[in-house]
């Protein structure tokens, strides 16, 4: 039987979060504290003690810990596809074999070489700028987090790499360089100049935040939670999700033709806006303590 283990991992998160996120937005009430306590961390995290689940959390500035694997994990993915593009390389058997474990031998050569290039390019630039974010930048408070919560983001970046390199040309068992895919056009361009700008703003949103906890001479001087009135605070609770979700809407319109990639957004959709939903009520009950 032909099983896409990156697919499934994607889609069962996916439900899983609309479920649970739905469960807590909603039933808040009546779900355990256990299941809050694994699955809200930082200023939404339930107060309420767990002797065990304690044990088995992490600080959330260990956050860093997903771009220091995924931004060398990626360079060195779009190195190793220059090399093989470059010199007319074939793809390991070893990496055909992992690829054909995890993804499936059904599996087909949807995403042309040039096209993968780009999109490995626009990941690398955006993973090392959130590595710079959450190493220099980002002031994270003393707040936990569920090791589930911790372990899930180090195998979503390893999914998202599977799921492009996956489906490229080459990449696949018995495919070659296909003339016919799609290649760069005007639009993937526009894409990219998209991706790359809502990253910069994110930056910029990053900046904002970490300024409400620093003093002019850059020391930090509080961990409390504030909330920002500048750049997009001003209409929206949460400006780094729609910076995370404008990325890979893009980035799938860039990808059109892949079949896998698309449930990695769809899970990074689902998971930002349930993150935005989580601090409209988070902000909504305070309001009214």
């Amino acid at each position: 039987m032909d099983i896409n283990i990156i697919s499934s991992f994607f889609i069962f998160n996916t439900a899983n979060m609309v479920l649970i996120g739905s469960m807590i937005n909603f039933l808040d009430p009546y779900v355990p504290a256990a299941l809050k306590r694994s699955f809200l961390y930082g200023k939404f995290s339930t107060k309420t003690p767990h002797v065990i689940l304690t044990k088995l959390e992490v600080p959330k500035s260990n956050f860093r810990h997903m771009y220091i694997f995924s931004a060398p994990a990626l360079a060195i993915t779009l190195c190793s596809i220059l090399y093989m593009y470059i010199y007319n390389a074939n793809v390991p058997e070893i990496i055909i074999m992992l690829l054909d474990t995890l993804l499936g031998t059904s599996r087909k050569p949807l995403i042309s070489t040039e096209v993968g290039i780009l999109t490995l390019i626009i990941f690398n630039i955006h993973a090392w700028k959130r590595l710079y974010e959450t190493c220099y930048v980002n002031v994270f408070s003393n707040q936990k987090m569920h090791i589930y919560i911790y372990f899930l983001g180090l195998l979503h970046y390893a999914g998202l790499i599977l799921s492009i390199i996956g489906e490229i040309e080459g990449f696949v068992r018995g495919s070659y360089r296909n003339e016919n895919l799609p290649k760069v056009t005007i639009v993937k361009l526009v894409c990219t100049f998209i991706c790359l700008w809502s990253s910069y703003m994110q930056l910029k949103t990053t900046f904002i935040l970490a300024k409400l906890r620093r003093n002019t001479n850059n020391d930090i001087v509080s961990l409390e939670y504030k909330i920002p009135s500048e750049g997009l605070f001003k209409h929206i609770a949460a400006p780094l999700q729609f910076y995370e979700i404008l990325i890979y809407v893009m980035l799938s319109i860039i990808l059109w033709q892949a079949y896998i990639f698309h449930y990695v957004t769809l899970w990074v959709v689902v998971n930002q806006v349930r993150n935005n939903s989580t601090k409209y009520i988070f902000l909504r009950r305070n309001k009214k303590d």
